[in-house]
This record gives structure tokens, sequence and C-alpha cells, in this order.
């Protein structure tokens, strides 16, 4: 009897790690080309003046979404929702640029914790997040 429970443990695990690598595979969001350099603090980036602030700009796949949230640190964001790579994310009305949501699946992404979705969205999958480094007053989107 111990050794039938024994399979069934090694069985429920091997589902479980099954499941759980089909559940990363499916985590495919395109991406295009993104290798840009911008002046953040120039009147032309005025969205990205302040802390807090944000700018949606081309390239990508969607669109790149880029976030200050700090007076030297930036995030940039793929906007094309991982659960529908038809639409593009949009920073939430509600929330702000600490949140960017899907305005077909209603999916809320947190900006803070690396674009992971919250509990209960259309996706357990992040946004695809960009490298960022800023340094003399230029901002590199790669």
């Amino acid at each position: 009897m111990k050794r039938i429970a024994t399979h069934i443990v090694a069985i429920i695990a091997v589902t479980v790690l099954a499941a759980a690598c089909g559940r990363e595979s499916r985590c495919y969001v395109p991406i295009g080309l993104t290798n840009f350099t911008i002046e953040p603090n120039s009147a032309y980036y005025s969205g990205l003046n302040n802390v807090g602030g944000y700018m949606y700009l081309t390239g990508g796949h969607r669109g790149v979404v880029i976030i200050r949230t700090a007076y030297d640190h930036f995030v940039a964001f793929e906007r094309t929702c991982p659960a529908d790579s038809t639409t593009a994310v949009n920073i939430s009305d509600e929330f702000g640029s600490s949140l960017l949501e899907c305005p077909k699946c209603h999916t809320l992404f947190v900006t803070e914790a690396d674009g992971y979705p919250m509990d209960g969205g259309a996706t357990a999958c992040p946004l695809y997040q960009y490298s960022t480094s800023y340094s003399g007053g230029e901002l590199w989107v790669y």
C-alpha cells in the first residue's frame, strides 16, 4: 500500500511540473526591435520630466510605454498584452502609471512588479520588459 501511495505522489508531482512547464511555454509575447536613446528631461519628452510620468513611444510590436519611477530610474514595457497579442495595454485611468490595463481582457499589470498581472486577470504572464540604462541625461531602451 505504501508503494502505491509513493507512486501516486510521484505521478501527481510529474503532472504538476508538466502543467507548470506548459503554462510557462504559453507566455510568448511578440516583440519587435527596440533600440533607441532619448533625452527624458527635454521638452519633447515632457511626459517623462517628472517621477510617475510616462509616454507611449513607437517601437516593439504594439509600442513601448516608458515610465519614470525615480529621478534616475525608468522602466519600459512592450505594450502587447500577453493574453491577446492583437491588443495594446494602456496606463490605467483609475490608478495611473502604477498599473497598465488591457482594454480587451481588462487584466491589470503592475509596473512596480516587473509587469506581472494582478490576481484574477486573463493571464499569468507578465508584460515583456525592455532593458533601460540612464546616464548623462540620456535614456537607452533596448
